[in-house]
């Protein structure tokens, strides 16, 4: 998996692109504790690239949204496609998180 970076305002925009696996999810966690360390808030997971999620992705999902409450913090993921969505909902986890079609209705859920 790779990460790209941006900010949109006050948002810090986190782009995952390939497989959220065992290894990127460790990546996921990693860069998240450094983010949120960095006292960045508001964030916003850019899904649009992954293919694919497995357990091990969905337990670096968990740890990251708790991470991102424990801290006060706003997590919103875009662009996840129809399986993924589907993981999570058989997973019972679409209810942890707050998901939007697109990069931009998310950035709209983010106070200015």
């Amino acid at each position: 998996m790779t990460l790209s970076e941006e900010k949109n305002g006050k948002v810090f925009v986190l782009g995952l692109s390939g497989k959220l696996d065992i290894e990127g999810g460790k990546m996921l966690v990693d860069r998240m504790t450094q983010i949120l360390a960095g006292g960045e808030r508001q964030i916003l997971l850019d899904f649009t690239e992954i293919a694919y999620i497995n357990s091990s992705g969905l337990r670096a999902l968990l740890l990251v949204a708790k991470q991102s409450t424990s801290s006060g913090g706003m997590l919103v993921l875009a662009g996840m496609n129809d399986s993924n969505q589907k993981v999570l909902a058989i997973s019972g986890l679409n209810s942890i998180f707050t998901l939007r079609p697109t990069r931009a209705e998310s950035l709209a859920l983010f106070p200015q």
